[in-house]
This record gives structure tokens, C-alpha cells and sequence, in this order.
């Protein structure tokens, strides 16, 4: 049995604070947008907490047993990280980057790894495909169709749309979580820029008196249906793929495609997709 000693990191907020305690987690962790967020039991408060246990920025042991429990991101040590960091995605000149609830930057044997994590509660994965689309359709001049249909093609090998128009949406991708096709690509472009030799997409989750098990059941039905389609169009077996809390599945390669826009997802960069919880019940 691995036997985990504490790790400490330095952390960061997104406009470069840095973060040495629970209180400048409060602080400087969400942009004034986003601050009404801020709420215990709630994930935002929930990420700060776990990172903060000990007093100061420290990796939680639940990641760390996570990473352990997977061969190939065994012996990765989580060097620093940025809380709202924020990865432009396609096309140029559109609105809303990937805007990851936190960045690390890690090394496993020497080599750089970038580490990309989404908190939850029982917060849902965003809307729909379709239920973007749909509000993204009330906006100006609004480029989500382009981005869209980058995203599809370049994860999935599918074009978003039935028409040449962009008016029907296809039907395999219409109700999947939006937040995991942006969340995905963009882990896997911040770890371009990084220069990361792998990639690892964490969906981090808090079990609190303030989430409800059926949200949270709903949460990983979505999840596993994404990952079943997502590595069944990369050439990997998605047959009773099932992403169990403390587990990781990867590497997944993103197969090549001939896309219409840059930037081209990186198909040399390995991907794992894991999940951790730390649940406040008993607590």
C-alpha cells in the first residue's frame, strides 16, 4: 500500500494573487462575476477547503491515491497551480474561454504533465449541446455554431450540424454536457501550451449536506455516456465503460482528423479522465 506524505504547491488566482491560505482562497479565487458562488457545501468553497485542509495550499490525499491508481499517471508530483485559469479556445475573436475551476502543473520522471480539474457538488455539467445552442442563438453576432463544430469534430469525428446552414443539430451530440466537450479540448490544448507530455482531466466531486445523491447520480450517468462515445470515436473500446469514484481511464488518443479551423486538438498528447470525492457527511 502507497503511503502518501503531504505535498505542498504553490497556488495562484487567475489574476496571479498568490494563494497561501483558506481565507486568500476566499479572497482571490472566483472573479467578481462569479462570487456569489462562493457558498459552503457548494463546489467552489468545497475545492478551496479540500486544497486549504492543512492550513496552506496541499495536495488533497483523494488526488493523490487517484493518481496512484492508475499505471500510467503513478509518480506525478503536482508542482503548482492556478485557481480560474482560463485556455482560449477556436475560433479567434470569440467570446468565453475554457475557464478551468483549477490548473496544475505537474512533472511525472522529469517530464511536464498538466493536470486540469472541474469541481462539482451536484452542480450539472453546464446545458446540453442543445441548450447552448439555444442561448448562444439569443446573443449577437455570436460564434458558438464555429466553435461548436470544432469541438465536435476534432473529440468526435462528427460535424455538430445535419446542414450545410447550421440549422439541425445532429442527434448524437444534441444532449450531451456541453462543459465536457469544452472541458476535454481544453485540457488538451493547455497541455500543448504547456508543453505537457500528458494530459489528465479530473472531475473533482464534494458529497455535502447540500447536494442531493440523485443530482450527483445524474452528474456521473452523463459523464459515463460522454466517455463511452468520446473513446468509442477514437478508436477505443467504450463497451461497459463505467468511470468509478477514485478510478481513472486512459490513455485515450485523440485519432486524426483533417479539421477546417485552427487550432488542431494535439493527437500526440495522451489523455486520462479520472474522478475523485471527498464527501463532508460524516463530517
Amino acid at each position: 500500500m502507497a503511503v502518501f506524505t503531504k505535498m505542498d504547491v504553490t497556488i495562484k488566482s487567475h489574476g496571479g494573487e498568490p494563494i497561501r491560505s483558506f481565507s486568500d482562497w476566499e479572497k482571490y479565487a472566483l472573479p467578481p462575476s462569479r462570487r456569489e458562488h462562493w457558498k459552503e457545501g457548494r463546489s467552489a468553497f468545497e475545492l478551496g477547503r479540500s486544497w486549504t485542509a492543512n492550513g496552506e495550499p496541499a495536495v488533497p490525499r483523494e488526488l493523490m491515491q487517484l493518481l496512484d491508481s492508475n499505471e500510467g499517471t503513478r509518480r506525478i508530483l503536482v508542482l503548482s497551480g492556478i485557481v480560474e485559469h482560463e485556455t482560449p479556445l477556436p475560433p479567434p475573436g470569440s467570446r468565453g474561454p475554457r475557464c478551468h475551476d483549477l490548473a496544475l502543473q505537474a512533472e511525472q520522471d522529469g517530464l511536464a504533465v498538466t493536470v486540469c480539474i472541474e469541481a462539482k457538488a451536484d452542480e450539472p455539467f453546464g446545458g446540453t449541446v442543445e441548450r447552448e445552442l439555444s442561448n448562444a442563438r439569443q446573443r449577437p453576432a455570436t460564434r458558438f455554431k464555429a466553435r461548436l463544430d470544432w469541438l465536435t469534430r476534432s473529440l468526435l469525428g462528427i460535424p455538430a450540424f445535419q446542414d450545410d446552414q447550421g440549422s439541425v443539430l445532429s442527434d448524437l451530440i444534441s444532449k450531451l454536457p456541453y462543459q465536457l466537450l469544452s472541458g476535454i479540448a481544453g485540457t488538451l490544448l493547455e497541455a500543448e501550451l504547456q508543453g505537457a507530455v500528458k494530459a489528465i482531466f479530473l472531475v473533482h466531486e464534494f458529497r455535502t449536506k447540500k447536494t442531493a445523491n440523485k443530482k450527483i447520480q445524474a452528474n456521473a450517468n452523463a459523464l459515463n455516456s460522454f466517455l463511452r462515445l468520446f473513446q468509442s470515436m477514437n478508436r477505443g473500446s467504450s463497451e461497459d465503460l463505467t468511470l468509478e469514484v477514485g478510478h481513472i481511464v486512459g490513455p485515450i488518443s485523440i485519432a486524426d482528423r483533417p479539421v477546417t479551423r485552427p487550432p488542431k486538438i494535439p493527437r500526440n498528447i495522451p489523455l486520462f479522465v479520472g474522478k475523485l470525492r471527498i464527501d463532508r457527511l460524516a463530517e
